[in-house]
């Protein structure tokens, strides 16, 4: 008695920059290492910097190319991406990210592979104006890519979803970002044996850019220890305005009770540290960092934007801030740090069933099921609308 042939799986080439280790970048490994686990599909990637990234998904053992950015043209970029998907026999290329949208459709149109998808992970921190017409006219045609010759946007929170419905209409698909819940917990366990009368130390995590608002924690520690509640700040990250956040720290008189950590891989060495996670983000999509900690049971006091909300909402060990200065924040802090004891370190209500890796894997693998099933042309089912 013979076998019956098996479905072959699906082949997803992604196409990101990983130039950093950021949200988007770890979203993108998360997803890939899901998905290398799951029989439906077969995953592969092209990355324009050697990096973090790189370097994690080369260990998954799924087929990576380097297409390096440094030293290789946009049009060569492009003919990377072509060559890879040839190779690989790609059924569906992924994009992540305003270049890749492009440079992979334009990779795909080369290949000839028929479909494509992008995820949009964050809305843009910089607006596109007639002042600068090549960025203006760059994100006109990274639009157009996306209406005419991708299949499905992917949005990570319902901020996104509903903002981007009227520029891509029928084409939108919320998938949340996820994490490993079970690894997370397992791996980064907190400490128990915390002294009691310890000051509280509050940390933030991100690149120290003008929209994480890095300027707002350490006002936030110069108000609390002003207010007579002793506490320290820890700021893991790095970037362009490290000095400039040092010297306000000195000069708000708490230099010595802040510290720079500067760039930490895994975050998670320093967050099970801190008795509660600081987002003062002006704007956000749906934040890696927010979900790690809030797997961990970790309070969480953030900004009230993109899809900080749906984690937060019925959760005692977090609070949503609705304004953006020092004393709203420290006033949550307290608020949440009162209740700690009583609330135990549990993550949010329905918080594996919503965000854990197993849960969103499957959406994206009915999603890429349904666009190799759905003829060109024709809007996906249940795309938003």
């Amino acid at each position: 008695m013979t076998e019956e042939p098996s479905t072959p799986p699906i082949t997803i080439t992604h196409i990101i920059s990983g130039d950093l280790w950021a949200g988007a970048e770890v979203q993108v490994y998360n997803l890939c290492q899901a998905l290398s686990t799951r029989m439906e599909v077969a995953v592969t990637a092209v990355i324009f910097n050697p990096g973090i990234l790189h370097d994690k998904l080369v260990k998954l053992g799924i087929p990576v190319t380097l297409a390096d950015e440094a030293s290789t043209g946009t049009l060569s970029i492009a003919k990377a991406i072509a060559t890879h998907c040839k190779m690989q026999g790609t059924d569906i290329v992924h994009t992540h990210g305003f270049k890749e949208n492009v440079l992979g459709v334009l990779g795909k149109e080369l290949a000839r592979v028929r479909y494509s998808v992008r995820t949009v992970h964050g809305n843009p921190e910089h607006g596109f104006s007639f002042k600068k017409p090549h960025k203006w006219l760059t994100s006109r045609l990274d639009i157009w890519l996306g209406r005419l010759r991708q299949q499905a946007v992917i949005a990570v929170s319902t901020q996104l979803e509903q903002s981007l419905q009227s520029t891509f209409p029928g084409k939108v698909f919320k998938i949340f970002n996820f994490v490993n819940v079970e690894e997370i917990q397992q791996t980064w366990r907190l400490e128990s044996n915390r002294n009691k009368n310890q000051e509280a130390l509050l940390g933030i995590v991100g690149r120290l850019v003008p929209v994480k608002r890095v300027d707002l924690f350490i006002r936030m520690i110069a108000s609390l220890n002003e207010e007579g509640y002793p506490c320290r700040g820890a700021i893991i990250g790095n970037g362009p305005l490290e000095e400039d956040l040092k010297k306000l720290a000195l000069e708000l008189r708490v230099g010595d009770r802040i510290s720079f950590k500067g760039f930490v891989n895994p975050a998670m060495k320093e967050m099970r540290k801190l008795d509660a996670l600081i987002m003062p983000s002006d704007h956000e999509g749906l934040p890696m960092t927010l979900l790690e900690a809030a797997a961990l049971g970790i309070p969480v006091v953030a900004h009230n934007v993109g899809g900080i909300p749906e984690v937060l909402e019925d959760w005692k060990r977090g609070a949503l801030v609705h304004e953006q200065n020092p004393s709203a924040y420290s006033d949550n802090v307290l608020s949440v740090l009162s209740r700690q004891t009583q609330t135990g370190d549990n993550p949010p209500p329905d918080f594996e069933r919503k965000f854990s890796s197993r849960e969103n894997s499957k959406k994206y693998v009915d999603l890429y099921t349904k666009i190799l099933l759905t003829p060109r042309g024709v809007n996906l089912p249940t795309a938003s609308s």
